[in-house]
């Protein structure tokens, strides 16, 4: 018997271009494109408090290796947690956020009297402080040169809806607004974890940044089993979905969302964060080797999404101890390895395989397809069976099999006939895997010989 195998080509997610922005919504309205044209691949880091809790030595620390890593875009809150002390007196698991000013001591805004404010009441947001927002622009530049993407909240709603009046968001609105209206990395962002959604102030703050006459997307951050377009859907070009329950779940939302019209891209926002156990404050934390803590990510973006927001503990709620946590295993699997595997693929032309087109129906496993190329691409949270038809590829196909883990490949198979069903022939230490199929002539990636019909690794061209 003829014998295949497949040597997966190596990609590199450092690099570092010119950011082509601002970002805008492909054709079809399903995914994020630079102004050429070209499709942007979108993963997210979510440090949020990153612009207050970092020095600029550190940022670009920070910045480099989140780059290197392949993170695309990072999550950001442009102020504090808190004008307050509030921040300052939290304990979620004996860690505190960050209060009042940024790492060396700069307010964002100043009072009536142009003074670092007390209180909330104090704060006046046509007053900000040039010292603290030229930090901003500093990360900010420094993102885009890094040709990443900054999905950027102006105001974290849960901390400070209730304080603060329409006109107050309007104010931020048309101040940050006009400061960064050109910016070229910038994604516009409402809300932010607001339980009693505070949509007039959100409309307030979106005239604001209009008024300015921004030239950005705008989105909105929901809170958790929510996506923006529960709150809001013709002020914002794209949707953000948070969604911590299972896995069916999120899929059910991201499905509500990509069946909208009109067609606006959306996607995973922000979901498990990772951390060395389960639970945690708020029960929010999932490790990072648990195949649990990928399957949302892999579920979402082949159900439609156009990317998704990792973050881990402690980096989301302060970076007193980033060194330590930046290299969790999980971002290496979300933004090197995931990203790598779609690499191979028009992952822009991926649409979910809800017609079965190519996969069986299991809840276990999901699957989207292109049309343009003949590619499918599945994820299994578990070893299960599935039925795959070979006949929509039109000829002999070739099927990958990877750890989502580490990206190994864990196994490689033709694909000819008949309909048959079909498992993966190993799977990584969290018993998910992912599945690429492609026909031979129709190859992006890959390097094809004569070998074994199922061989366990790669083998050098």
């Amino acid at each position: 018997m003829k014998r295949l195998a497949l040597v997966l080509a190596c990609m590199s997610c450092a690099g570092t271009v010119a950011f082509d922005g601002p970002l805008k919504v492909s054709a079809n309205g399903r995914y994020l494109t630079f102004q050429n044209g070209e499709p942007f691949y979108y993963v997210a880091d979510t440090p949020w408090q990153l612009l207050a809790s970092l020095d600029m030595d550190e940022t670009r620390e920070y910045i480099d290796i989140r780059a290197a890593q392949g993170f695309t875009a990072l999550q950001l809150v442009a102020t504090p947690w808190s004008f307050d002390d509030t921040a300052a007196h939290w304990d979620f698991e004996g860690e505190t956020g960050q209060a009042r000013v940024n790492a060396v001591g700069e307010p964002p805004f100043f009072d009536s009297d142009g003074k670092p404010p007390k209180t909330n009441a104090d704060v006046r947001f046509d007053h900000p402080n040039d010292a603290y927002w030229r930090h901003v622009d500093n990360v900010l530049d420094y993102l885009a040169g890094k040709g990443m993407a900054a999905y950027f909240i102006p105001l974290w709603a849960s901390n400070f809806s209730r304080h603060f009046s329409e006109e107050d968001h309007y104010r931020i609105g048309k101040t940050l607004g006009e400061r960064y209206r050109n910016h070229a990395s910038l994604i516009w962002v409402l809300g932010g974890d607001e339980a009693r959604v505070s949509v007039d102030k959100y409309r307030s703050l979106y005239r604001g940044l209009r008024d300015a006459e921004i030239t950005q997307l705008v989105t909105m951050h929901p809170r958790a089993g929510r996506s923006s377009a529960d709150h809001l859907d013709e002020e914002l070009d794209l949707h953000s979905i948070q969604e911590r329950g299972d896995v069916a779940s999120m899929v059910r939302r991201l499905q509500a969302d990509y069946r909208r019209t009109p067609t606006k891209p959306t996607f995973l926002c922000e979901t498990w964060y990772e951390h060395d156990r389960d639970g945690g404050v708020f029960r929010i934390h999932k490790t990072g080797t648990s195949a649990a803590f990928r399957a949302h990510y892999w579920a979402a973006r082949l159900h439609g999404g156009f990317g998704e927001g990792y973050g881990g503990w402690t980096n989301w709620l302060n970076l007193d101890h980033w060194r330590n946590d930046i290299e969790r295993p999980g971002a290496v699997a979300i933004a090197t390895h995931m990203r790598n595997i779609l690499g191979t693929t028009d992952w822009h032309n991926l649409v979910p395989d809800r017609e079965q087109a190519v996969f069986g129906t299991h809840e276990k496993v999901h699957a989207a397809i292109s049309d343009a190329t003949k590619i499918a691409v599945a994820y299994f949270e578990s070893s299960v069976s599935v039925t795959i038809d070979p006949r929509w590829f039109g000829e002999v196909a070739g099927m990958a099999w990877y750890d989502p883990a580490d990206g190994r490949v864990l196994g490689i198979q033709p694909l000819q006939g008949e309909p048959l069903d079909r498992q993966p022939p190993a799977t990584g230490a969290g018993g998910d895997t992912v599945v690429t199929i492609r026909p031979i002539r129709n190859i992006k990636g890959f390097h094809y010989q004569v070998d074994d019909p199922v061989t366990s690794a790669p083998r050098e061209p």
